[in-house]
């Protein structure tokens, strides 16, 4: 399907609800299998304490006496079903500890006072529906403005396109985007200070009395946009879950807004009367006749009318918060609501566009009337369980593929890394064009050179010809490198900063391999360094990383290392020092990797295993 050419917009929106429909039922199937895992299913639960956060959140905490209970599914901010008998509550997980996990809902709702609860893995659909929904509101040709953008960004009705900008004598990125109407592309390479650039126009949009909606596909994207308007002089607004969001954001979250403002005072004494009546209303009774079903019955009445005023009352707060806030920060789920209420934005930014599906960026176009994407089109799209995606090209590429240059912004400027370590990726991905700044951005040494014995920033460290081996999970078919996460450990071993460290790898059974070492080795220690994935850590950066590409066969078999975005993301997010491990032979087998171990050859240093191990 990823090979397909469309020949109009419409047969471009069947091929992505197609594609959006076959994930849909990919996951479904996933999740059913998870559910059927009894193992999964937390049984016998009892609720110790059922209590009001914020705004309307509400926390819930129970005990879990069960030792042997699998926990390993209870994720921060993952979905949950609380259910017993007719009772059933979707939540998600705030906070998980040996015999207690708290869990968050929104909303005013009655919970069952009994024990014996089961708290069991969810899969919700709302993301899909709004996905579905954008879909077929620009199908039925029901938004004009958003339909001819779409078109015009995907290479079509070009005769119809509106002129271009002339951005050639503008010499400020932001003041570009502010001449560009409809909408336009910033491709920022890494360490270009593509965010920064988005804030700095902000200010100016603001400034204009625009209104101003921030997107991002993952919740660490939207809050370091928060985070970036903050050290700007802006006040954001992030909407979203609590449970999902950093804690140096909560203090911008809509919910605490809420809580901050005066009307929630009074808000917050009906609430104790809707509670109150809802006791009253379902007390036993020994004599229950007709005068305690009427009493019942108009309890009952003022709960429903004082709950009713409760949501109206929150509506006309949040409205003022938002319309007050100098932009509003969230996930593309989050902020749907603004379309399903008829709201429409000023300027829409995408920030991190190349992880975002194709019809998450349809739902932005639907809430503005001009949306700049940002992001780096040589970096990770979003994963799919669909191989076949028609998604698998993101749509920053698309968009920019089809431009003719004159709503694409091109930052060549880069202030977060040693021109050494960027070298590779600048001509491999960047025909050269990007340059380093000459005042980089600071940086905290790990001191793990002195362990190298040597100040080059860039270093391989070769498994070939030793006993390294990969090896297959049994769990998840992920593969690992035992060899490789022992030469890891034996490098933290030294007296380094390991904080400003961060292990990556591809693969998920290797960073778990990882993680176990790490914490039996340095058991109850603080200066400990991250450890992540390679496609967890976009958009990230660290002083040190290093980077464990895990395959080693006789084949030359790389798997899904072949994604070479995947490599430009790993290779790219070390400010000071960047050390490879890997088997030369095994990688060099591919043209890529054999260009990448020439040039550590050339402007860095080739190590072997043996230096170090044995």
């Amino acid at each position: 399907m990823n090979n397909i050419i469309s020949k109009s917009l419409d047969e471009t929106l069947q091929i992505t609800k197609s594609s959006v429909l076959v994930e849909r039922e990919l996951e479904r199937n996933l999740f059913q299998k998870e559910k059927s895992n009894s193992k999964n299913n937390l049984k016998g639960l009892s609720i110790d304490d059922h209590f009001y956060i914020t705004g309307d959140i509400w926390r819930i905490s129970i005990s879990v006496s069960s030792p042997n209970a699998n926990k390993s599914w209870l994720r921060q901010g993952a979905p949950a079903l609380l259910e017993r008998e007719d009772f059933s509550l979707v939540v998600q997980i705030y906070q998980v500890k040996e015999k207690l996990i708290i869990l968050q809902y929104k909303g005013e709702i009655e919970i069952p006072e009994e024990t014996s609860f089961t708290l069991s893995p969810w899969y919700s659909e709302s993301t899909y529906d709004a996905y579905l929904e954008a879909i077929d509101t620009l199908a039925q040709k029901k938004d004009k403005r958003a339909r001819d953008l779409l078109s015009w960004i995907l290479g079509f009705n070009k005769n119809e396109k509106p002129s271009p900008p002339k951005l050639q004598n503008i010499a400020s990125y932001s003041e570009k985007l502010l001449d560009i109407n409809d909408y336009a592309f910033l491709y920022g390479p890494p360490g270009t200070g593509k965010t920064t650039v988005l804030t700095e126009s902000i200010q100016k949009w603001k400034a204009q009395g625009k209104s101003i909606l921030a997107l991002a596909p993952t919740n660490f994207a939207a809050d370091y946009l928060v985070e970036k308007a903050v050290s700007q002089g802006l006040r954001p607004l992030r909407l979203g879950n609590s449970a999902k969001i950093k804690e140096s954001v909560q203090d911008y979250l809509l919910d605490t807004a809420l809580e901050e403002s005066e009307e929630q005072k009074q808000i917050n004494i009906w609430r104790k009367e809707w509670q109150n009546l809802k006791k009253k209303a379902f007390a036993w009774k020994r004599n229950f006749g007709a005068e305690e079903r009427e009493e019942r019955k108009q309890l009952q009445k003022e709960a429903k009318e004082l709950i009713k005023l409760i949501g109206s009352s929150q509506k006309r707060v949040k409205e003022r918060i938002i319309a007050n806030a100098d932009l509003v920060v969230s996930t593309f789920l989050g902020a749907w609501n603004f379309f399903e209420e008829g709201k429409k934005f000023d300027i829409v930014v995408v920030d991190e566009c190349t992880q975002a599906w194709e019809s998450a960026c349809y739902m932005a176009i639907l809430m503005g009337e001009k949306v700049i994407f940002a992001g780096d089109p040589k970096q990770l799209p979003p994963t799919f369980l669909d191989t076949n995606t028609s998604q698998m090209k993101s749509f920053l590429e698309k968009g920019i593929e089809e431009d003719d240059g004159t709503r694409t912004i091109f930052l060549e400027t880069q202030y977060r890394m040693h021109n050494d370590i960027l070298s590779f990726s600048n001509s491999e991905f960047y025909d050269s064009k990007v340059i380093t700044s000459d005042s980089l951005s600071p940086s905290v040494s790990s001191n793990i050179k002195s362990v190298l014995g040597s100040d080059k920033n860039l270093f391989w460290i070769d498994t070939a010809g030793s006993d390294a081996s990969e090896e297959t999970s049994e769990e998840d078919e992920s593969t690992f490198n035992t060899m490789e996460a022992d030469l890891i450990l034996e490098l933290l071993g030294n007296d380094i900063n390991k904080s400003s460290i961060t292990i990556l790898s591809p693969y998920r059974a290797q960073i778990d391999l990882i993680k176990e070492k790490i914490s039996k080795e340095f058991s109850g220690g603080t200066d400990l360094p991250m450890v992540q994935t390679i496609d967890s850590f976009q958009g990230r950066e660290a002083d040190t990383i290093i980077l464990s590409f895990v395959r080693t066969n006789d084949e030359g078999e790389i798997g899904f290392l072949k994604d070479y975005r995947r490599l430009n993301v790993g290779l790219t997010r070390a400010k000071s020092t960047l050390i490879l491990i890997g088997d030369s032979v095994t990688l060099c087998s591919d043209k890529v990797y054999s260009r990448l171990f020439e040039t550590v050859q050339i402007i860095g240093e080739h190590r072997t295993i043996f230096e170090f191990l044995y």
